[in-house]
């Protein structure tokens, strides 16, 4: 039996100004509210699966990060290619757009300058850039996207590795060596990725204590989930699916 499977991969962006990023998401994107709570917001597709969760943190508590963002980028692989036509015909200005095997993509930057692309192929070395203006059909019935996964590209300061392995995070995550001096700071310091939350078959806790013993970790006594960092201050949070 494989322990600690990881199922489903949960990113939290801390962002500065919530309405501004929540309209951003759900109206430009096409994610789905699914919670509200706090400074959290919860977004999905129409199986009402969060797939990511913003965390509003207010400028006296965290800042703009200074040079490269650990967020290299974030990438939204969509289950339906002509729900990305649908998106980008709702778009008065197109930053960038490709083509691949599949269909259109597009990479945008969000307005706590995040970059994202929206695609749908399978391997996204495929998608070529479109020069040429195109236009898109507007579909009225397309509201939120119907289904999407995501997965992440990360800046990790040169000579630091991930306290993550690689067959574990296999198309869920992908890491840069950069340079930046807010790399490696305390994850509720910038607005930028703060959390990657795991939902995993067979949660093993005496595992995840032996794997993590130097990075420190947190248990409650409920033993629901499991708490650590990853070297550059990303919190990981394991909990079972």
């Amino acid at each position: 039996m494989i322990v600690n499977q990881i199922k489903r991969m949960i990113p939290t962006l801390k962002v500065n100004n919530r309405n501004l990023n929540e309209s951003f998401y759900i109206e430009t994107l096409g994610m789905k509210p699914l919670l509200e709570e706090s400074a959290f917001l919860s977004l999905g597709d129409q199986s009402g699966i969060e797939k990511l969760v913003l965390e509003e943190s207010p400028s006296m508590r965290s800042r703009k990060v200074e040079g490269i963002k650990k967020l290299a980028r974030l990438l939204v692989k969509v289950e339906k290619p002509s729900e990305i036509e649908a998106l980008l015909a709702r778009m008065e200005e197109i930053s960038q757009l490709y083509k691949g095997a599949k269909g259109y993509a597009f990479e945008l930057l969000s307005p706590e300058g995040d970059c994202i692309l929206i695609h749908a192929e399978d391997n996204i070395k495929d998608l070529k850039k479109v020069e040429e203006e195109v236009t898109f059909s507007i579909d009225e019935k397309l509201r939120y996207l119907t289904a999407f996964e995501i997965s992440v590209e990360i800046n990790l300061p040169e000579k630091t590795a991930s306290l993550l392995e690689k067959e574990e995070i296999e198309n869920r995550l992908a890491f840069n060596q950069a340079q930046g001096s807010d790399l490696l700071v305390e994850n509720n310091i910038t607005w930028d990725l703060s959390m990657l939350k795991f939902q995993v078959e067979n949660l093993d806790l005496a595992v995840l204590r032996q794997r993590f013993k130097e990075a420190g970790y947190f248990i409650p006594k409920s033993e629901k989930f499991f708490l650590t960092k990853d070297t550059n201050n990303i919190e990981l949070w394991f909990e079972a699916v």
